[in-house]
């Protein structure tokens, strides 16, 4: 389990079609300690995972991180959702949308408490809630076509 939610581990998230990755899969002290090469690879593979698996909603830890993995200069992104952001060459066969949310590393002097983020995860749920019209999404894990 990731240990990112105490009540359900990665086994329970994705019955209900919700997964977490990384760019970059070994450890670090943050994004710095990362080369270029190693973030531009996983963000070519997890560009390739999108189109495949085709989530509903891709949530990502940080801004840099989406400015890398979306070929945008810093300036240029901005929090919550990524509105008409598409993965570039896939045209609209990738309905995925895309969110922004500060990175939760302790070290973020820019949201240093939870309560200073929770408005991220309320634009998720908000989002969710908007999308939910889908016929692809479903939160009953009973139906096995959930998609988040």
């Amino acid at each position: 389990s990731s240990g990112i939610n105490a009540e359900y581990g990665d086994a329970e998230c994705a019955r209900y079609g919700i997964g977490f990755t990384d760019l970059v899969k070994r450890p670090s002290r943050g994004q710095k300690g990362l080369t270029n090469g190693e973030i531009c690879a996983g963000a070519a593979e997890l560009r390739e995972k999108i189109v495949r698996y085709q989530p509903m909603i891709v949530v990502f830890n940080g801004k840099e991180i989406f400015a890398k993995f979306a070929r945008l200069k810093l300036r240029d992104v901005s929090y919550g959702e990524q509105a008409g952001f598409k993965i570039e060459g896939v045209g609209s066969s990738c309905e995925s949308r895309f969110f922004v949310m500060s990175n939760t590393s302790p070290l973020n002097a820019h949201f240093p408490t939870v309560q200073s983020r929770m408005w991220f995860y309320d634009g998720i749920r908000e989002m969710m809630k908007r999308l939910r019209v889908s016929p692809y999404f479903s939160l009953d894990p009973s139906r096995g076509d959930s998609k988040v």
